[in-house]
C-alpha cells in the first residue's frame, strides 16, 4: 500500500469513530432512540467501513475500526475495559468472517460488517446486564421519566431485537455503500 492509502485508511477510521459516536446523541431525543442508536450507526458507519475494506483487502479492517472506536470511547470515559474488549472481539470476529468468505468480495464485506456493527451494542449492554445500576445512572443523568422509558427495553427480547436490527442495518448499509461508491 502507498502512503496515500494509509492516510485514507486513517481518515476513514476517524470518520467511522466520529460517525458512531455522533449517532449516540440521538439518545437525547427519547429512550427508544438510545436503545436503537446502534441501528442508525450501522447504516451510517457502513460507508467508512466499505471505503476502508476496499483499500485494505487483508485481515484487520474490523479489528482496526473496533480498536479505534473502543480506544476513543475509553479515552472520553464512555466505556470501560470489559465493553472495550467486547467491541474489539466483534471486530476480530468480523475479520474472521471476512477471511472465510473472501477479502475482495462484496459478500465478505456484507457479512463481516454486520458482526462489527453488533459490537457497538457493547456500549449500551449494561442496560440488559446491570439493569438496576443502569436505571440509577439514567435517573441521575437524564431523569426518572427517561430511565423508566429505558426500562421498557430491559428485557432479553429487546436485546435480541437490537442485535438483529443492527445486523440487518449493517448488511443493508454495506449494500447501499457499494452501490454509491460504484456509481461514482
Amino acid at each position: 500500500m502507498s502512503k496515500i492509502s494509509y492516510l485514507r485508511i486513517l481518515g476513514f477510521a476517524a470518520l467511522y469513530v466520529v460517525t458512531i459516536f455522533m449517532t449516540a446523541f440521538l439518545g437525547f431525543f427519547a429512550p427508544w432512540a438510545w436503545v436503537f442508536f446502534p441501528v442508525v450507526a450501522a447504516l451510517i458507519g457502513a460507508l467508512s467501513y466499505y471505503c476502508t475494506a476496499i483499500r485494505w483487502q487483508k485481515f484487520g479492517v474490523g479489528t482496526f475500526l473496533a480498536f479505534a472506536l473502543a480506544a476513543f470511547l475509553l479515552a472520553v470515559g464512555e466505556s470501560d475495559l470489559s465493553k472495550a474488549l467486547l467491541t474489539l472481539f466483534a471486530g476480530v470476529l468480523s475479520d474472521v468472517v471476512r477471511q472465510l468468505i473472501g477479502y475482495t468480495t462484496l459478500k465478505g464485506q456484507s457479512l463481516a460488517y454486520p458482526v462489527l456493527s453488533i459490537g457497538v451494542i457493547a456500549w449500551i449492554l449494561p442496560l440488559w446486564t446491570r439493569t438496576g445500576w443502569y436505571y440509577q445512572g439514567a435517573t441521575e443523568e437524564i431523569g426518572v421519566d427517561y430511565a423508566n422509558g429505558l426500562m421498557t427495553f430491559a428485557s432479553p427480547w429487546w436485546l435480541l431485537a437490537v442485535v438483529l436490527t443492527t445486523a440487518l442495518a449493517g448488511y443493508l448499509g454495506i449494500r447501499f455503500a457499494s452501490k454509491v461508491i460504484k456509481s461514482k
